[in-house]
This record gives structure tokens, C-alpha cells and sequence, in this order.
């Protein structure tokens, strides 16, 4: 063969194989080869086999760089690919072999299209790896159901380490959220018949922009508590009544972040205030308080002691306070608080209070314009002349029970 052809024959099979020019060294040795007689089909064999060699490097590289993002959970890849387990294939091959380019996602919290539309990242662009590499440290999220800047602050994580990363490592371990959305899912007791190694969020997971599936799970923690009392929600807030929208699923996805009440005994706004890690973590303040609040005696509203209540009335620790206390106020023989004693009330009160009424309730608007004593343990009428001065009998109208009545004056002043 002459050189000329046997020249033009090595640079086509690099061309054809490794889409590139071979190396003056490398088309030297193969030109010597076709010169001294090699067939050219041997040739054209062992070029195409360092073609496959090239590409198990290039993947053995794109594989290393994947998996050491932290990014690729092989669990959920199987479990969302049962095509790929049952071939029996490794998960992390045969995603960056196969999965990526076919749009198969390598987490449940890394939304590709998602990501893309927000970052606008050049097509052909790998998205995890400019997540890892750029998009993270940006702070920008993988998806809506991931928030990085807020889970680092949270966990106090350093600077070098990957919230994502991080949390997908430790999710099933530990008390760990990926938003203020799924906080209630970590912190909620464990369910005993969930499958160990599970991951608690899949089934609150919510598409963007969807703010009713945003608040899945704050509903499922809140629907069967008690806490929200749909009478009064409705009564206090029309708009919800002339939507005919459930009280439940409103707090909990527009309510909560408005100041509304749940219940006559829960102050969103105060409990906010005075629960500083309820504004840190930029969660649902009644669900704070159902999960931590109540069982470290934070109070719902100035005047209910979660913690007196349940000593005082024998409940398990199962129990919520608040709840025993919402479902059996009406039969007047339950108190919010150590300083008011129902039966007492109603004894002294020199009125009457309507049967079912909750006494305490009663005494709130009754206690605010008339000297009227909640039990022998507080002298209202004494805090009044101390605090608030002589009690007048006109403008009684301009009379709030926040800021007039003498018990919740007391309450206030002494509660931190």
C-alpha cells in the first residue's frame, strides 16, 4: 500500500471511530503497520477497539463525577425504574449511560425541566452536574419540593457540604426536612408500619405552583388533631364561607400565613411572637405547636397552659391538651388555665352563663367590662385598681379583652 492511501485510510477509520485526528505518533505507527503489509481489516479492528476503550473511559469519568456530587439516589432510581431492577443493571450506570438522556431523573428532588426553565442552562447542558457545580452554591433550587439556602441555615450546615447532598444521605436517618412545607412530615411521630430505609416525603412530594399539594402534609397532620375548630374558622372568616372551602385545608395552605385562627384558643400572630423558631423555620405555626410547642409547654394563647392542663386533668402523653380541652369546654367543667376555675365562676359570677357556653370564653368578654372574678386565686378587681386603673362604666363598647380584661393583662405581663 502506498503511503498517500495508507495515510488517508488511518485518518478516516480516527475520524470514522474516534471522531477526531489521531496524533502524529499514533498515525505514524498505524501508517508503518499498513506499509509493512497489515491488513487493513486488522487495522480497522484494533482502531475500533480503542474507540470502545475511549468510551469506557469517558463513562468511567462521567461516572465518578456523578457520584461524587452526593446527588444520585440509587434506591429511588429502582424503585421508579422497576425496568432497570429487573435487568438487574447498576443504577448509577446505566443512568449515565442511559437514564439522563432519556429524561430519567436522578432524585426525587432534582426536577430537570424544572431546573432548566428557571437557570436557562445551554441544552446538552448536564443538569445535575450544573446543580452540583454551579446552581447549588448559587443558592438556586433543584425543584419545589428542595429549598438549599433554607435547609443549610436550618442545619447549620458548613460551607463546603451540599444540602441536597446532605439530605439525601441522612433523610431516612434523621429528623431532616427539605422545605418549610415538609417540616411537619419529619417531625411528625414515626409511623411503626412504615418500611424501614423508606423515604417519609414521596407522598407529599407537590408539582410547582400547586399551593393546596404544597400543604399536603400540614393537612394530614391537622385533619384529624382538633385543633382546627371549623365552626369558628368559618364564623370569624366569611370569605372562607362564601367559598365553601374546607377550614383545614384553607389554614393550613392560605390561613396560617394570613394571621387567621384556627380555634379561640390558638393565637397565630402571638405564638409567632413569642416562638421565635416558628419565624426560623418559616413553618405552619399550629402544626409548630402540635409537633413542639405544646409538649414543651409554649402556649397557644396566653391564657391556655398546656402543660398545668395536663397534669391537672390526668391525660397521656398521646393527648393534645388543646384538643381535650376544645372537645369538652362546653360541658363547664374543664379551665384553660391554673387562675380560673370554672365551677367556682359559675358560682360567683352573679350571672348567668348559658348552658354549653365555655365559661371561660364568657368570662373573657363578661371579665373586660365588670369586675368579675375568675377564682380565689386571682383577685382581678385588685390587678385592675394596680394595673389598669378604676373601672368606668362608659365606652365599656371600646373594651377589648386582649388589652382590657385583668386576667389576660396579668397573663401577659408575666408570661416569657
Amino acid at each position: 500500500m502506498e503511503r498517500a492511501s495508507a495515510e488517508a485510510y488511518v485518518v478516516e477509520l480516527y475520524r470514522e471511530f474516534l471522531a477526531c485526528v489521531p496524533p502524529e505518533s499514533e498515525r505514524e505507527a498505524w501508517i508503518t503497520r499498513l506499509l509493512r503489509g497489515a491488513p487493513p481489516a486488522a487495522v480497522r479492528d484494533a482502531i475500533s477497539q480503542l474507540r470502545e476503550a475511549a468510551d469506557h473511559r469517558r463513562m468511567a469519568a462521567e461516572r465518578e463525577a456523578v457520584a461524587r456530587t452526593g446527588l444520585f439516589d440509587p434506591a429511588w432510581y429502582l424503585l421508579t425504574n422497576p425496568d432497570v431492577a429487573d435487568a438487574g443493571t447498576d443504577p448509577l450506570d446505566h443512568y449515565v449511560e442511559f437514564g439522563r438522556a432519556e429524561g430519567r431523573a436522578a432524585n426525587a428532588y432534582l426536577d430537570e425541566q424544572w431546573y432548566r426553565k428557571r437557570t436557562r442552562i445551554r441544552r446538552g447542558t448536564d443538569a445535575l452536574l450544573h446543580y452540583a457545580r454551579k446552581g447549588e452554591p448559587r443558592g438556586h433550587k433543584p425543584g419545589p419540593n428542595f429549598d438549599p439556602k433554607w435547609y443549610r441555615e436550618v442545619y447549620r450546615l458548613a460551607d463546603g457540604d451540599s444540602p441536597l447532598a446532605h439530605f439525601l444521605a441522612h433523610r431516612t436517618t434523621e429528623r431532616l426536612a427539605p422545605c418549610p412545607g415538609l417540616w411537619s412530615v419529619a417531625n411528625a411521630p414515626v409511623d411503626p408500619a412504615a418500611p424501614a430505609g423508606a423515604d417519609p416525603f414521596l407522598p407529599y412530594l407537590a408539582a410547582d405552583g400547586d399551593v393546596v399539594a404544597a400543604a399536603a402534609a400540614d393537612i394530614a397532620v391537622l385533619a384529624a388533631s382538633g385543633l382546627v375548630d371549623a365552626n369558628h374558622y368559618l364564623v370569624a372568616n366569611d370569605d372562607v364561607t362564601d367559598a365553601e372551602a374546607d377550614p383545614v385545608l384553607h389554614f393550613c395552605a392560605f390561613g396560617w400565613k394570613e394571621g387567621r385562627n384556627p380555634n379561640a384558643y390558638f393565637n397565630t400572630r402571638w405564638y409567632t411572637a413569642t416562638n421565635r423558631e416558628v419565624t426560623r423555620l418559616g413553618v405552619n405555626p399550629l402544626v409548630h405547636y402540635l409537633l413542639v410547642g405544646e409538649r414543651n409547654d409554649r402556649r397557644p394563647a396566653v391564657y391556655f397552659e398546656p402543660g398545668w392542663y395536663r397534669a391537672t386533668y390526668g391525660l397521656a402523653d398521646d393527648v393534645s391538651p388543646l384538643a381535650h380541652f376544645l372537645a369538652n369546654r362546653q360541658h363547664q367543667r374543664v379551665s384553660p388555665n391554673s387562675l380560673f376555675d370554672p365551677v367556682w365562676f359559675m358560682a360567683h359570677a352573679g350571672c348567668e352563663v348559658p348552658r354549653r357556653q365555655d365559661p371561660f370564653a364568657f368570662y373573657l368578654f363578661a371579665g373586660t367590662s365588670d369586675d368579675l372574678q375568675p377564682s380565689p386565686a386571682f383577685d382581678a378587681i385588685a390587678w385592675r385598681k394596680r394595673s389598669r386603673g378604676r373601672r368606668t362604666r362608659h365606652f365599656t363598647e371600646l373594651l377589648y379583652p386582649d388589652r382590657d380584661n385583668p386576667l389576660l393583662d396579668y397573663l401577659l405581663s408575666t408570661y416569657r
